[in-house]
């Protein structure tokens, strides 16, 4: 039997709709789906209610995936796709698998030789290195970064060692409430001729993107708030 395909279904990341967000014909295929692999299903179900669902939205399948997922539950996961079945891939917001879990059920797929197909959406990290002014020939995003004082401190000096070296813009993030902090240690950390953009609730009507030197943020009394945030740094 012919497995299904898993649909990669990006999310709003600021107050628009679902539908507005995706092409045409995306949505055409979205609103065919019966199974979904979300991260929430009440988010999910919210975004899916701004699309005309051919199916009841009660008797579609929303099964759930988080960074707590087992490995015998990601087998279960696609199940529907060796009965035939296409099955939509959704995050709470951005896109699938970027800084999500959900990319452990892509490998799975990938794996099983089954067709995997993404869908055009928002990417905060794009739009962040996009208005940042940094190179972005060359850049590396290096996702959350670590919660020991020592180990994130380290990890800075790392990316910014990168960044100098091969001239490779370095983005990093952490969970909104450790926004402040994570400011203030790479503003300490970093050389003053260093290049630090922050990107702050991207898409959002209260987001920014500003990129001044280090030296520069360091005359700044900066209170960052605990929204979604991208931190990029290099030289220019």
């Amino acid at each position: 039997m012919k497995t299904g395909t898993l649909y990669l279904i990006p999310t709003p990341i600021d107050n628009r709709e679902l539908k507005d967000i995706l092409l045409k014909e995306d949505i055409e295929k979205i609103v065919k789906l019966k199974n979904f692999v979300v991260e929430t299903p009440k988010n999910a179900r919210r975004n899916l209610g701004t699309l005309e669902m051919e199916t009841p939205m009660r008797e579609i399948a929303m099964m759930e995936l988080s960074e707590h997922t087992r490995d015998n539950g990601l087998r279960e996961l696609l199940k529907p796709l060796y009965a035939g079945e296409d099955v939509g891939l959704m995050s709470d917001a951005g896109s699938p698998s970027i800084a999500d879990p959900g990319f452990r059920l892509v490998i799975e797929a990938q794996n099983a030789d089954i067709l995997v197909v993404p869908f055009v959406g928002p990417s905060s990290i794009i739009l962040a290195l996009m208005g940042s002014g940094l190179n972005g020939q060359s850049f590396a995003f290096n996702g959350y970064i670590p919660k020991d004082v020592e180990e994130l401190r380290k990890r800075i000096r790392l990316f910014e060692s990168l960044a100098l070296k091969l001239g490779q813009t370095q983005i990093y993030m952490d969970t909104p409430y450790r926004n402040q902090k994570l400011y203030e240690h790479t503003v300490s950390v970093c050389d003053p001729n260093t290049y630090l953009c922050i990107a702050l609730n991207v898409g959002g009507e209260d987001g920014y993107i500003k990129t001044m030197s280090i030296a520069d943020w360091r005359k700044n009394d900066i209170q960052l708030p605990k929204q979604p945030c991208l931190f990029l740094i290099n030289r220019i």
